[in-house]
């Protein structure tokens, strides 16, 4: 008897040391939780996995089977002059608040993070990981690179045409004479339409989608 009863007191102490601890030191920040992680995840950023082509983006805004979540992490202006159709802006620091809802996402979700180019949304795609370790990816090139390829020149915004990727510094770059939002034509194209795109597949799902009506 006088065995249980230390380990229960032990446990009990064990408990109390933690909330002192947590008391003391408070919940370690998300950036803290990516370096606890970043030699095991990380990988997928060193070999560019995890950066998915515009043309696999574009599929994936397609696809029925897919429970696709867009997450755009640019300022609310850069949001307002165009943004993909159906995503979301959140700003990187409230992305904690989305931590209840990744943990919840099904098993055929898949989340892609977008900022103007590749540095914000990195930086968000790090912040997911330490959050939940969702199914995520980031768009290659970001918007820029997406305007570069689906956007439309003309009187809704300036002659575009090729931007340059090699020195990113998370503004976008193309000019737009009117604040379009998701009714800019680029927000959507039109998969049957859009240029073609020759891209090596990188979204895994976590569980093969199996599309009702098939033989067997």
């Amino acid at each position: 008897m006088n065995r249980y009863r230390n380990m229960r007191v032990a446990g009990a102490l064990i408990l109390l040391l933690a909330s002192a601890a947590l008391a003391l030191y408070g919940q370690p920040s998300l950036e803290q939780k990516w370096s606890f992680m970043a030699e095991s995840v990380g990988s997928g950023l060193a070999e560019r996995q995890v950066y998915i082509d515009p043309g696999e983006l574009l599929a994936l805004m397609n696809n029925d089977y897919i429970d696709l979540i867009i997450y755009d992490v640019r300022a609310e202006t850069d949001w307002n002059w165009f943004h993909l159709l159906d995503s979301e802006r959140v700003d990187l620091d409230k992305l904690a608040a989305q931590r209840d809802r990744l943990l919840a996402l099904p098993e055929n979700a898949v989340v892609v993070v977008v900022s103007n180019d590749e540095i914000a949304a990195t930086e968000a795609w790090k912040r997911l990981m330490a959050l939940a370790r969702p199914n995520a990816y980031i768009l290659e090139g970001g918007l820029n690179h997406w305007l570069n390829i689906y956007g439309v020149a003309g009187e809704e915004s300036g002659d575009h045409g090729e931007t340059s990727l090699a020195t990113p510094d998370g503004t976008l770059r193309h000019p737009f004479k009117l604040a379009l939002g998701e009714r800019h034509a680029a927000t959507r194209p039109d998969e049957r339409h859009a240029p073609q795109r020759d891209y090596t597949p990188k979204v895994k799902l976590l569980k093969k989608i199996t599309r009702a009506g098939g033989c067997g």
